[in-house]
């Protein structure tokens, strides 16, 4: 919603410098370092750069494999088309955010729409009063409220500088989804911080099936894997995400954004609290028991793209833990906006095999459906050789109900990522407090405290 070389560590990368300061863990109950590598420390964000999460109002269903979404992305940015197909990000409960477009003066007070955080892309972008929807399979027109948005941003009454060389145009594999639009300039604020000047899009055509209140969606990543592209040749266009400018600009205090999120259960208000996102240093420490495990961000083709870590994984019968097993190492993409996780597939049919009743792939779906009710086995992520388990309440996934025959189906929180397009999602980042570090080309990840 997303390598091989090991980046050299301590060292910030031109114009991302983060600020590491020599600091021990401020809750009196743990008295050794906040993180596991002595060369590594960083300072709780301002409180004025912290911000609530909400919560999406209205999941769809779990479906879209996330391996096709990578091996499309990637294919196409090879061909040199500019076109990007990614997986759909909204199948799924996700974090979301309040983001405000314009305000720079009185004059032009900003606009604000709930965005979908999604690590695994990189573009901003928000639905224009001037949408065309259209149907997903026949493209015929429809009314705008049958593309499912929320409030749509008002150009009238917005700071939308457009750029005309350029367009955006992003197609989300397999349901088909479609959003195009223009690339322009616009001042955005998140977590009240502001760049007056951020390129971002207006979508103004989409095939989409909304929840009814998120209107755009916040993208985190690289710059290689934005998605504008030349007006005349269809060419990619490669341009500085919002996190980047942010820190380029010195808007951010550092080059790091920390995220947590909630579990949160079926039917919450949307307003109700779902998480955290510090931007410019980590959440309080009240979120957290230190330390922090710190590992490299791993290039994919030679350069940034995504939140890519190597890791092994770990699981077994619940209880079983003489009997557990580990996988080799393999390289995940850590995605806030993808709801399961992908590991290999010998390791996806073992695990979802030992939930008691087991787990069974549904081949129409291409996820494995499990009873609600059943026993969870255990599973864990090794990185940085911590391993760091999943809770079992989150390895059932109740939320993701909806697909038509559907509706009373449970699924496992592990999917078959195929040979080497893996995943760690949402679900397994409710257990832990995840810092991404493009500074210092690190992620940190710390045990979320019980709630």
């Amino acid at each position: 919603m997303v390598s091989i070389l090991v980046l050299a560590l301590g060292l910030p990368a031109l114009g991302l410098g983060a600020t590491i300061v020599s600091r021990q863990h401020p809750n009196s109950q743990y008295d050794g370092p906040l993180f596991t590598r002595s060369d590594v420390a960083i300072e709780e964000a301002p409180a004025s750069a912290i911000v609530q999460l909400l919560h999406n109002p209205k999941p769809d269903h779990f479906t879209s494999p996330v391996h096709a979404r990578i091996a499309a992305s990637q294919f196409d940015k090879r061909a040199g088309t500019g076109k990007e197909t990614v997986n759909t990000i909204f199948s799924g409960i996700y974090p979301v955010v309040n983001l405000t477009w314009g305000n720079v003066d009185s004059s032009k007070p900003g606009q604000q729409f709930i965005s979908f955080i999604d690590t695994g892309s990189a573009d901003t972008w928000v639905v224009s009063s001037d949408l065309r929807c259209v149907d997903i399979d026949t493209k015929v027109p429809l009314s705008q409220d049958a593309c499912g948005f929320g409030p749509l941003y008002d150009r009238s009454k917005g700071s939308f500088t457009n750029i005309s060389s350029q367009s955006f145009s992003i197609s989300y594999f397999p349901e088909m989804e479609t959003l195009r639009g223009d690339m322009g300039y616009a001042p955005i604020t998140l977590a009240g911080l502001t760049v007056p000047k951020q390129e971002v899009s207006l979508v103004n055509y989409a095939a989409w099936a909304g929840d009814g209140a998120t209107s755009g969606l916040l993208g985190l990543g690289y710059p290689a894997i934005t998605s504008a592209q030349n007006r005349a040749t269809g060419r990619a266009v490669q341009y500085d995400p919002l996190f980047t400018t942010m820190v380029k600009e010195n808007v951010a205090s550092s080059a790091i954004f920390t995220l947590v999120i909630d579990r949160v259960a079926q039917g919450t208000s949307p307003l109700a609290p779902a998480g955290l996102m510090a931007v410019g240093g980590l959440v309080p420490a009240t979120y957290y028991d230190a330390p922090f495990t710190s590992v490299p961000i791993l290039p994919r083709t030679g350069e940034k793209t995504w939140y890519t870590v190597s890791n092994k994984f770990k699981y077994g019968a619940n209880g079983s833990f003489t009997e557990l097993a580990t996988t080799a190492s393999f390289e995940s993409i850590v995605d806030s906006g993808t709801s399961p996780n992908f590991i290999p597939t010998t390791a996806a049919k073992a695990l979802n095999a030992l939930f008691d009743p087991p787990a069974v792939y549904n081949k129409t779906l291409d996820y494995y459906t499990v009873d609600c009710s059943a026993k969870a086995p255990y599973a864990a992520y090794v990185i940085g050789g911590v391993e760091m388990p999943m809770d079992p309440r989150d390895m059932i996934v109740r939320s993701l109900n909806g697909l038509p025959g559907y509706e009373n189906v449970c699924f496992s929180a592990f999917a078959d990522g195929g040979a080497d397009n893996f995943i760690i999602g949402a679900v397994w980042q409710r257990n832990y407090v995840v810092a991404y570090d493009q500074g210092q080309s690190m992620m940190h990840f710390a045990k979320r405290k019980p709630y």
